[in-house]
């Protein structure tokens, strides 16, 4: 039996309060294969239920969810375009909750696909209800790790609804979501190749991922303790298209986990120049996500010299796809995804990308003397958010 995780021992993460998140940020290679073979056993069922809707003239994909879950479908919106040939956009449920006619078109089908680790947040719930309340023609699909929550039961009970549960170890029993935001991720990534006739280890090669994952996680352990030790008040993530919806996710998470001591933001390169900058200074660690897009890369790496020349950062570090690109810059700090050219679609390693996050902030709430299990000493922030009254809506709004 297994008694290290993240290089420190069970009986440490015991009494350190850190022993769930530990376990659940080191296990995350392994569930993605299991989300895998989840999508391989029900490939037909999901068929089924999302062919004759993809087939619905003028439709619209909504990507919704609420916090860390909502982050998702700022990442794959994209992939969901591209695939299925129909407008994807992704809107939190906190939006749609107070402003739902004015970003859905009531006359038009839509498809919501709501993602929720448990299921039981009021704005999630609140979505589907108003869907089914205004809209002339809906779908709804949840990926969820919960089959018991309330959304779930929800969509279950509904003739145009689809449950997508993934494993029970993805319902992370941490308060930061590690496991199941990537587990989520991973499984919308599937959905979104399901109609794709090679839809097999070859195209869709979850164990290259979860390679390149298990990798990261032990090779770059003692690099990304030590950068958590830096004296830091500020972390700064900054990523380009999809990746910057895994930037709003990492600095999220180095957030939650020091309770708030350590202010995250977060950015795309090109957008960080208008106003944001402003925000470095010597207590400052910047960590840039890097494309693998050539094109791309270049924006990325005339911001990321001009921050390295200003010496203003305490110190920056970079997460590039591959040794090539990486070579190029020299940042003080860096994370090599691949060291090989790889034929897996750069989509498929988004996941990947949050690990260095979920890592440093795991180890940030540790030199903190917080609990990274249950990290808010106040319980300002909970598993499930509390204190939310949903109100009902009217037909006018």
């Amino acid at each position: 039996m297994k008694n290290l995780f993240l290089n420190k021992s069970k009986v440490q993460l015991i009494e350190q309060g850190g022993l769930h998140t530990a376990m659940e940020i080191e296990a995350q290679p392994e569930l993605w294969k299991k989300i895998r073979d989840k999508f391989f056993v029900e490939r037909n069922s999901i068929l089924k239920f999302i062919e004759p809707v993809l087939g619905e003239p003028g439709l619209e994909i909504v990507l919704t969810g609420a916090g860390s879950s909502a982050f998702i479908g700022q990442s794959v919106n994209h992939i969901f375009s591209s695939k299925f040939n129909v407008p994807a956009k992704a809107i939190p449920t906190t939006t749609l909750v107070t402003h739902f006619r004015q970003y859905i078109d009531l006359n038009k089908p839509v498809l919501f696909i709501s993602f929720a680790r448990s299921g039981n947040s009021p704005e999630s719930n609140a979505v589907v209800s108003l869907a089914e309340t205004f809209c002339s023609k809906c779908w709804h699909i949840a990926i969820t790790c919960n089959a018991d929550g309330e959304l779930a039961t929800t969509v279950q009970k509904l003739p145009n609804g689809l449950n997508i549960v993934l494993p029970p170890e993805s319902e992370d029993a941490g308060l930061a979501m590690t496991g199941s935001f990537t587990g989520m991720m991973l499984a919308a990534i599937a959905l979104a190749n399901i109609k794709q006739k090679k839809f097999d280890p070859g195209l869709f090669d979850f164990d290259k991922v979860s390679e390149l994952g298990a990798n990261l996680i032990s090779g770059q352990m003692t690099n990304l303790e030590e950068l958590s030790a830096l004296p830091f008040s500020r972390i700064i993530f900054l990523g380009s298209g999809p990746l910057l919806g895994i930037a709003e996710e990492s600095h999220l998470k180095v957030q939650e986990l020091s309770d708030g001591q350590i202010v995250g933001k977060f950015d795309s390169f090109l957008g960080f120049r208008h106003g944001p900058k402003a925000i470095i200074n010597n207590e400052t660690l910047v960590v840039c996500l890097f494309s693998d897009d050539d094109h791309v890369f270049q924006y990325e790496k005339d911001l990321a010299l001009q921050i390295k020349q200003d010496n203003e950062a305490l110190a920056l570090l970079g997460v590039f796809p591959s040794k090539e690109k990486s070579l190029t810059l020299n940042l003080g700090h860096e994370i090599v995804i691949s060291n090989a050219n790889e034929s897996t679609p750069f989509d498929l390693w988004l996941p990947v990308y949050v690990l260095p996050a979920q890592i440093i902030g795991f180890f940030k709430s540790l030199n903190l003397g917080l609990q990274p299990d249950k990290p808010s000493k106040s319980g300002t922030i909970t598993r499930v958010v509390k204190g939310v009254t949903i109100y009902p809506a009217v037909s006018s709004a």
